[in-house]
């Protein structure tokens, strides 16, 4: 008899089953959700990624989460394998690390790993641009009787 795995997710779709797994966590923890952080506050920021040193995320204070566009120079051999990053607070290489492509899309969550996060070019002369959307959470504010 073969076994049938229930699952409101298609296999190998780990980030649906992180999302949903995380709003039940706010739902848990009585926070509405996330919410985008203002460019007045540093919310948004577009950052140019090169080889020559690795790139630190410019945290705003109230940020725990971000979304990573990566725009990719057109002049760029390796389109699908432009930069790598970490979120262990060590600097990747053109060999080490997790590798991004153009138009890839990639969610850091926790301020831990934001401030920890580093991101470097893996060919030269090639300037690749991260869009970056950072996020808060608004948690309820209950009333006192």
């Amino acid at each position: 008899m073969e076994r049938l795995q229930k699952s409101p997710f298609p296999r190998g779709n780990t980030a649906d089953i992180l999302n949903y797994l995380e709003e039940l966590i706010l739902i848990q923890s009585k926070e509405e959700g996330y919410f985008p952080i203002s460019e007045e506050y540093g919310g948004y920021q577009d950052l140019e990624i090169s080889a020559d040193v690795a790139v630190v995320l410019q945290v705003p204070e109230k940020a725990v989460s971000a979304v990573l566009i990566l725009e990719v120079d057109s002049k760029c051999k390796m389109p699908h394998r432009a930069v790598r990053f970490k979120e262990n607070k060590t600097s990747p290489t053109a060999i080490s690390g997790f590798a991004l492509g153009d138009h890839d899309v990639y969610s850091i969550i926790g301020k831990h790993n934001l401030e920890n996060f580093r991101v470097i070019g893996v060919e030269s002369d090639c300037i690749h641009i991260a869009r970056i959307q950072y996020y808060e959470t608004n948690q309820f504010k209950f009333k006192q009787s």
